[in-house]
Formats: structure tokens, C-alpha cells, sequence
């Protein structure tokens, strides 16, 4: 928008009374002055301050209609301080050329009933053939200016939902798994008899040999003096079954294995087969997890 006083440029508006008028502060809005072809429309606006300079004549305007070769008045709108152009394009060159939006000459009716004449100056466009541009030097390279990027979308109220969804799944998720999660992750840590077979599992992949025997005697071992709480021998086994009911149907085979174990570690006796030894802790591991359900 150009602010347009009278006697700054050629093409602006001018007004003037018959003993030295002061100049009007009417403004115009013009259209972009490249890019059309047969059929676009365009717009002229004429901003007035009305406070000031008065009101415009209806009179005065332009009445809609073929305006030349190129264009036709489609519409004249007014406002109490404002008119608007509409101008349609009827014609297509044959190459590239500039034509002029007409002149148009308005009256201002001032506050204090005088008459002052505006006119507003013809307004080049740039217009272009349908089917053929033609030669590209015919427009002037200040004509052309780079795209429009295009406008952000903002997604901020769709991102705040999805992480709200989010956060809203991921604790309903975290309420039901969780607390099973904590009671295996707890079990497996408290779990002696567990760690027992596993490592008697590891311990039957190599063999039956003494050696192995009495590893793997020494990890149940220390498994039972574990779900006890002391060391566990024959003449305290209670302790156990004290500290854990839910061991009560291996009474006696955990019996079995002390007696087996006091005959190896104390006799001459072999310790027991690693398999049978392996039997025993997966029974007892299983004992323990239902103990811990």
C-alpha cells in the first residue's frame, strides 16, 4: 500500500480545488503487476479518510462495462471509505506485453461541502499468452520473483494428543505388566533353587564325573542353606519347611540328598548321579515358584 499525495509522482492521485486545495491523503491498493492471462480478475482499491478528506461522490464512479481492448469493469463495491476495482482480463496478447489498467477519475465531496477532482493514474500489468509464452526477454526479470513457500501447518494440538494418548497407554500397559514383571524379576532374584538347576543344567553338559558330582552337590547345597537361612544339615532339616511350607513334598528326597552328601563328604561313598541331582533342583525350583505366586 503507497500512501499518495498530490504532486509526488506521475500517476498518483491528484486533487484540487479552484483557490489552492490541499491535497487529499487518498491511498490506493494496487494488484500485483506480472503473472496474468486471459480471464483473471484484478483488483483497485481507493482508501480515503473520510475524518479528513470527506466522502467520494458515488456519482463519480466508474460504471461496470468494457474498459479497451483488454478489460472489462466487472464490479465497482463501495464503503464509506473505501472503493473497490474489480477488472477482469478479456484479451490475450500474442507474446508477453504490458497493458495499462485504465485511468480512473473520481470526486470527493469534502466536509465542508466543496467538490475536489481525483484522478487515479493508469496501473501497468504484465500479461502473458494461453498456449504460448513467447520470448522470455519481452519481460523484464524484475517481473519475476520466486514462489510462495507454503504456509507452516501447525500440528502442535495434534503432537500434545498423541504424546497425551501416549502416556495414557503406556501407564495403563505399565499398571497390568508391571507388577507381575516385579514379582518374576524379584522371584528370580530370591529364587536359590532356581539358580540351583540352572547351574546343575549347566554342569550335566559335562559329564558325570566325581568332579562334577561334587560341584554340582556343593550348589544345591548352598541353595538349601540359602532357603533356609543357616546351614542345613540332618538334625536342623525342620528349618527349611519352617522358612518355606511350600517345600514340604520334597521332604524326603531333600533328606535323601543330606544323607548321600554326609556319606560323600564324610565317607567314601560317591556323591549322587548329576542327573538325579539335577531332578531334585528342578522339583525344587518348581516348588519355589508356586510358593511365590
Amino acid at each position: 500500500m503507497a500512501k499518495i499525495v498530490a504532486s509526488a509522482l506521475p500517476g498518483i492521485l491528484l486533487a484540487s480545488a479552484a483557490q489552492g486545495a490541499l491535497a487529499l491523503s487518498l491511498q490506493t491498493v494496487e494488484p500485483r503487476a506480472f503473472g496474468y492471462t486471459v480471464g483473471d480478475v484484478l483488483q483497485r482499491r481507493v482508501l480515503l479518510d473520510s475524518s479528513r478528506d470527506g466522502t467520494l461522490d458515488p456519482a463519480s464512479l466508474p460504471r461496470p462495462g468494457r474498459s479497451g481492448r483488454w478489460f472489462q469493469l466487472r464490479e465497482v463495491a463501495t464503503a464509506p471509505d473505501a472503493v473497490t476495482l474489480v477488472y477482469q482480463i478479456v484479451n490475450t496478447p500474442e507474446q508477453p506485453d504490458r497493458e495499462n489498467l485504465p485511468q480512473v477519475d473520481l470526486r470527493v465531496i469534502t466536509k465542508d461541502g466543496r467538490v475536489q477532482q481525483a484522478s487515479i493514474g493508469p496501473f501497468p500489468v504484465t500479461m502473458t499468452p494461453v498456449a504460448h509464452f513467447g520470448p522470455y526477454d519481452l519481460v523484464q526479470s524484475t517481473d519475476l520473483r520466486p514462489d510462495l513457500a507454503p504456509a507452516p501447518i501447525d500440528t502442535s494440538p495434534q503432537r500434545e494428543r498423541i504424546l497425551v494418548c501416549s502416556g495414557a497407554l503406556l501407564g495403563v500397559l505399565a499398571a497390568q505388566g508391571l507388577p507381575p514383571l516385579w514379582r518374576r524379576l524379584s522371584w528370580r532374584r530370591a529364587a536359590p533353587f532356581a539358580r540351583a538347576r540352572r547351574a546343575l543344567r549347566k554342569l550335566s553338559a559335562q559329564g558325570d564325573g566325581i568332579q562334577v558330582r561334587r560341584l554340582a552337590l556343593r550348589c544345591l547345597h548352598h541353595a538349601l542353606d540359602q532357603a533356609a537361612g543357616v546351614t542345613l544339615a540332618l538334625d536342623n532339616l525342620d528349618a527349611l519347611f519352617r522358612a518355606h511350607p511350600g517345600l514340604e513334598s520334597a521332604r524326603a528326597p531333600i533328606r535323601a540328598l543330606l544323607v548321600d552328601s554326609r556319606a560323600a563328604f564324610f565317607g567314601h561313598a560317591p556323591p549322587p548321579p548329576v542327573q538325579q541331582q539335577a531332578c531334585l533342583a528342578r522339583q525344587l525350583a518348581a516348588l519355589e515358584a508356586q510358593e511365590a505366586r
